[in-house]
């Protein structure tokens, strides 16, 4: 058995969690990590073992556990994932270094490496030759020095992760460290996506550099939420096959807002009753036996559904029609840029209404 299969075996004897992510987080400000976690900051408070096996009852998979280990933080989640998300890990690395690992029942997994708030590389344990990030091989000759690599054991490949990161942060992993007190916090409202996500920068689609679309990126705000309504109804106009008097007025109230008293309950109304009118078509095309009615039907179909999402862009709350708009919008039938612009936008309204959440 390899020292690092002899300390996991240790670890898990010592109760190390069967599921978890475990991030080791360069500096000593316990609080300032917990933070960057986006954790209920109020429920910090300092926990023994038995405290926190209760602890873990009350809150499964929201408990964040953090101890000091020398000038890094250790921080545990029990059947948590926060740590290896990018919204997480960048920011926990920014002035330094940040390693993360996470692995449930089902072997899904992720590790992941950033420094300087930039995700260097990151794979998961199933995979670990295929690698991504701003510098893919940084963690190569770590790698090859803690012996991770395809083809081991399940169990094995999670001890040689935690090696991983006992090898970056110069910190070993002891029982000690699962016997003594923890600070621990709660993330009962975990920080939203990043709405661009590194995997939509290779390549990088044309719709990030057109100027509203910059505009929005630069600082998601409530003022943002009628652009957004504006890109989501764009797009699904054309899906629902509105004729363009509708589409444009529609539009024009998302610029100017209403002409008149009662025209946005108007054009809702127009909107439900086309809606109905192209379900109803489909219906009865689905009924029919005729060959290649069913392709006709599923074409109305997907018009009625884009008609649902126009009338949630007319809702009287700015922020909660983007949202609900753009919620609705990323499940329609889209060319993949145009699935994945309304994916970004619905991501900004999130973060957005977070924000909102804790102002």
């Amino acid at each position: 058995m390899s020292p690092s299969d002899a300390t996991f075996a240790e670890l898990r004897l010592a109760g190390l969690p069967g599921q978890l992510c475990l991030s080791w987080c360069q500096g000593d400000d316990l609080e300032e990590v917990a933070r960057r976690f986006g954790a209920d900051m109020s429920s910090g408070a300092w926990a023994t073992p038995d405290d926190i096996e209760d602890l873990e009852e009350e809150h499964p998979g929201q408990l964040l556990q953090l101890a000091p280990l020398g000038d890094w933080v250790i921080a545990l989640e029990p059947a948590g994932f926060q740590g290896v998300r990018p919204e997480i890990i960048g920011p926990l690395s920014s002035g330094g270094q940040a390693f993360s690992v996470s692995w449930n029942i089902e072997l899904d997994s992720s590790v992941c490496y950033a420094a300087d708030g930039e995700i260097k590389t990151s794979f998961n344990l199933v995979e670990v030759e295929t690698r991504y990030g701003a510098d893919p091989a940084v963690l190569d000759p770590v790698l090859r020095e803690v012996g991770l690599h395809g083809g081991l054991p399940v169990e094995t490949r999670k001890a040689r992760s935690l090696a991983l990161g006992e090898k970056i942060s110069g910190r070993p992993l002891t029982p000690d460290w699962l016997h003594s007190p923890r600070f621990v916090f709660t993330i009962t409202d975990p920080l939203p996506d990043l709405p661009v996500l590194p995997s939509y920068l290779s390549p990088r689609p044309s719709f990030l550099d057109e100027p509203e679309f910059t505009r929005i990126l630069s600082g998601p705000a409530p003022t943002a939420a009628p652009a957004i309504a504006r890109m989501v109804v764009s797009a699904a106009a054309g899906v629902a096959a509105l004729q363009g008097e509708l589409a444009e007025e529609i539009m024009a109230l998302l610029d100017h807002g209403e002409r008149y008293p009662g025209q946005r309950q108007a054009l809702q109304a127009l909107l439900a009753e086309h809606r109905d009118m192209t379900w109803q078509q489909a219906g009865r095309l689905r009924a029919d036996a005729t060959p290649g009615r069913a392709d006709a039907a599923l074409e109305l179909e997907v018009a009625s559904s884009a008609t649902r999402v126009l009338m949630a862009a007319l809702l009287p709350d700015p922020i909660e029609a983007a949202l609900a708009a753009a919620s609705q919008g990323k499940y329609l039938r889209l060319p993949p840029a145009e699935h994945e612009r309304m994916e970004v936008l619905y991501k900004v309204g999130c973060r957005i209404e977070y924000d909102l959440r804790h102002s």
